[in-house]
């Protein structure tokens, strides 16, 4: 079970509610990951900003491609909870033993 905190959007400064993504930057000591500023999304592990499919960064590669837009919380969210419990699946998938 994922913990309800995964990508939950916050911001550092609540007198500034940014929405814009301008500035990426990844902390992976507090697993936060900033789009501005202000605003960040919570718990993302560094594996989870790591996720690559096809050779991109998934994470890193939604924000540059929208960057100066305004970030729908709830899609953004999504995404990194989907790849986190992509990540505990791909674990659970490694853990087989085939006969």
């Amino acid at each position: 079970m994922l913990d309800s905190t995964i990508g939950e959007p916050l911001y550092k400064d609540t007198k500034n509610k940014n929405l814009r993504i301008e500035k990426i930057m990844y902390n992976a000591e507090s697993k936060e990951l900033f789009v501005n500023d202000s605003l960040y999304f919570c718990g993302v592990e560094k594996a989870v900003w790591e996720y690559k499919i096809g050779g991109y960064q998934v994470l890193d590669k939604y924000l540059k491609s929208h960057k100066t837009e305004e970030i729908d919380f709830e899609h953004f969210s999504n995404i990194i909870k989907t790849l986190s419990k992509s990540q505990i699946i791909e674990h659970n998938i490694s853990q087989i033993e085939l006969k």
